[in-house]
């Protein structure tokens, strides 16, 4: 249970109607719902006379929802493969190149090795960071459930219920068996996301072809990425139901190429965005937010309006996870996930567009405050907030929650464990030995199956060689975008939404 709150702002509510109340207020339950969205000269609904209220001065939207993510690579910083200034045509190619092992896999699995507990809950900030309220892509903690560390983990989340209704796949299925899994799931009401045709090699439409010949064109069924698929195969797909996820700038960094969205969308297919992970892509959602508005205004002629961008973040990956009557928007009855921005005002989408992480002042998650200015935090009475440097900010979040197994680090502890990680990997790991139960170490595995299925034993001194990431897009992460060739120039002008002061 969570103590009402009522927060006042603009309210963008990503509803079906689109409505935008300019002087809000949004009632949140002890039952951590959204109780009634309204302007705040309407009378109030009952049971929140003693609610706290929180006046935010800011423009108050869904939380954002990044439906494709590899989670645990997230604390390494954007990687240039060597020595490759054309672009790939497959995701199969890439891998090969000598630069990711030591660069990429090995640090990633070395990290998760010895400072799991700590490297999840970094990544997890840096999401939170950006207005993230949920994630696709979450990584394997062997036994132990993470449901309700910070963001929702979208394939570990059940609300409560315990029962899955998540699944995914990284990797084309091998056989017959994989595709009648996919398909009894969809059948039984389950969303179902697939790695699908990821490059510009036209002989990938063959993944999209087994897909649709084993009958796993359906609502509930999410392509990741598409890029291969052009107008014929999306006008096919559509009528069947389903929706893609778009992840412009790590397809550009890796193959000058994007998915057609504007042929999905016109198709009739849901679109929805997402991050990918840091090696290849944007640090959080809120970033890749001006990714897909860049590669509109420049490359798409401004096809998508910055509304519909912004349900590509909100509403669209709730309804393709079949989560449209729990998440996605401010409404009553849903789930309490939130974020407030700064409010410029004008268009409430371009706002959003626009935001950095120096406008996030906000998130609340299941209606609990869990990260924001220090200022609101307080006025929230947030439980076990803790300072945190973004950048130059100072903010305050949540880590530690009583009676959620495993919670229980700070960010203090975070920052100390992952630098001991780098600096003495095998006292990290020590330290994680001696913390374990009799299910054995915590343990953080990432998701990419060449990573994962490599039986090669982990090298912890593969910790000292990944450089851990800023949380923020920084002067460092631009300067990687303009030394690299490999994009062909088509994220020029992305520094440009972050200089708007």
């Amino acid at each position: 249970m969570t103590t009402p709150l009522v927060i006042h702002g603009r309210l963008v509510t990503m509803d079906e109607e689109g409505s935008v109340i300019e002087d809000g207020a949004l009632y949140i339950g002890a039952d951590e719902l959204i109780h009634a969205v309204q302007s705040v000269r309407d009378p109030a609904p009952k049971g929140f006379d003693a609610a706290r209220r929180i006046e935010t001065a800011g423009a108050i939207y869904p939380g954002l929802i990044d439906l494709h993510n590899h989670v645990a690579y997230n604390a390494l910083s954007l990687w240039t493969p060597w020595e490759h200034p054309e672009p790939y045509t497959t995701r199969y190619q890439w891998t090969d190149n000598r630069g990711y092992k030591p660069e990429v896999g090995n640090p990633t699995k070395a990290l998760g090795k010895a400072a799991g507990k700590a490297l999840l809950k970094y990544v997890e900030t840096k999401a939170v960071i950006g207005g993230v309220t949920a994630i696709q892509g979450s990584a394997n903690l062997g036994a132990r459930p993470y449901e309700g560390w910070l963001v929702r983990n979208v394939e570990f989340e059940t609300f409560k219920t315990k029962e899955k209704s998540v699944f995914q796949s990284a990797l084309p299925f091998r056989d017959d068996a994989g595709y009648e899994s996919a398909r009894k799931h969809l059948e039984a009401g389950h969303a179902f996301l697939y790695h699908l045709a990821e490059g510009s090699d036209p002989k990938l439409v063959a993944e999209y072809d087994a897909v649709r010949d084993h009958g796993c064109l359906a609502d509930g069924f999410v392509g990741i990425h598409t890029n291969a698929l052009d107008d014929p195969q999306y006008r096919e797909w559509a009528p069947r139901g389903g929706s893609i996820v778009w992840s412009p700038f790590s397809n550009l960094w890796l193959y000058r190429k994007t998915t057609d969205v504007v042929a999905a969308r016109e198709a009739g297919l849901n679109v929805c965005l997402g991050a990918d992970w840091s090696p290849s892509g944007s640090k959080n959602l809120l970033g890749e937010l001006k990714v897909a508005d860049l590669y509109n205004s420049t490359q798409l002629d401004g096809a998508l309006s910055a509304k519909e961008l912004c349900e590509m973040a909100t509403a669209n990956p709730a309804d393709a996870l079949g989560w449209g009557d729990r998440l996605g928007r401010l409404k009553p009855g849903l789930h309490a996930d939130l974020l407030v921005t700064t409010d410029r005002g004008g268009d409430a989408s371009r706002n959003l567009i626009e935001s950095t992480e120096r406008d996030v002042l906000f998130v609340v998650i299941n209606g609990i405050p869990f990260y924001g200015t220090t200022k609101l935090m307080r006025a929230a009475h947030a439980e076990h907030a803790e300072p945190i440097s973004v950048g130059r900010l100072r903010r305050s979040i949540v880590l530690v929650y009583p009676g959620i197994e495993d919670a229980d680090m700070g960010w203090a502890e975070v920052v100390e464990d992952l630098r001991l990680a780098r600096r003495d990997p095998e006292a990290a790991r020590s330290k994680v030995e001696a913390a374990a139960d009799e299910r054995g170490p915590l343990e953080l595995r990432p998701d990419k199956p060449w990573d994962a299925e490599d039986r090669e034993e982990v090298r912890l001194a593969a910790a000292r060689e990944g450089r851990i990431d800023s949380l923020t897009h920084d002067a460092a992460y631009f300067k990687a975008i303009d030394r690299a060739s490999i994009h062909g120039g088509l994220l020029e002008g992305l520094h440009d939404y972050y200089r708007r002061r």
